[in-house]
């Protein structure tokens, strides 16, 4: 899952939603709103259902490392922060300012863990959902903006965990702007982005099913979140 807080502790742990917390995540969506979405956002269908009194697990498609920002910017705008973020921390560390943000909104995995210990931690990311709004890529990978691919099982461990009900977000046509192994196109995809939310799935229409069965779910929520 490719888009917290690194060392033994998982950030869950480490970071608590506080006042100042809230400033921050306040400040960066603002910020995040007025140089990203207000140029290239055109349409965020669906986001009027959103009840900033609850608590959601946010499930998105994934093509490029802007999608986390343009979606903490809509989560500003339907005032459902503070979120945490699903990342890898070999991306999310690349650089400077990357590694920054990362420390006020993620909640990072490094590669190579035990399967247990993963499991842990995904586990330890979904009881973060008591404080937090969650958003997972559960995809596992940028992808092509078009097709949405096999969701890897743990997002079953994290709803499992979480409880909480999940929105499916379908990011349309971030692919103009910018992709995995891509250049950022500034003007190619002016005005043309669009983010559809689509129903919502409570957790008792979910939390009994298999995960490769849920996974499936998941993988068809999000793709059917922009018909």
């Amino acid at each position: 899952m490719d888009s917290g807080t690194e060392g033994s502790k998982p950030p869950a742990t480490r970071c608590r939603v506080t006042t100042g917390l809230n400033l921050i995540q306040w400040c960066l969506g603002f910020g995040a709103n007025l140089f990203l979405a207000l140029p290239y956002l055109h349409r965020a269908r669906g986001m009027e259902r959103l009840d900033p009194q609850q608590r959601y697990l946010f499930v998105s498609n994934h093509v490029s490392l802007l999608d986390t920002i343009l979606l903490g910017a809509l989560c500003w705008r339907a005032n459902c922060y503070p979120i945490i973020v699903l990342g890898d921390k070999s991306v999310w560390h690349a650089n400077g300012f990357k590694k920054l943000l990362s420390s006020k909104i993620g909640f990072l995995l490094e590669r190579g863990k035990s399967d247990l210990n993963r499991i842990n931690e995904l586990q330890e990311f979904g009881r973060a959902g008591k404080e937090f709004h969650l958003l997972v890529f559960p995809e596992g990978t940028r992808g092509d903006g078009v097709n949405v691919a096999t969701c890897q099982p743990g997002i079953h461990y994290i709803a499992q965990e979480a409880r909480l009900t999940i929105v499916p977000i379908f990011i349309e046509n971030m692919q103009l702007i910018s992709t995995k192994t891509g250049k950022f196109h500034p003007f190619a995809g002016w005005r043309k982005v669009e983010v559809h939310f689509g129903d919502a799935i409570s957790p008792k229409d979910y939390l009994t099913m298999p995960r490769e069965e849920f996974t499936e779910f998941v993988r068809e929520m999000i793709a059917k979140a922009k018909e």
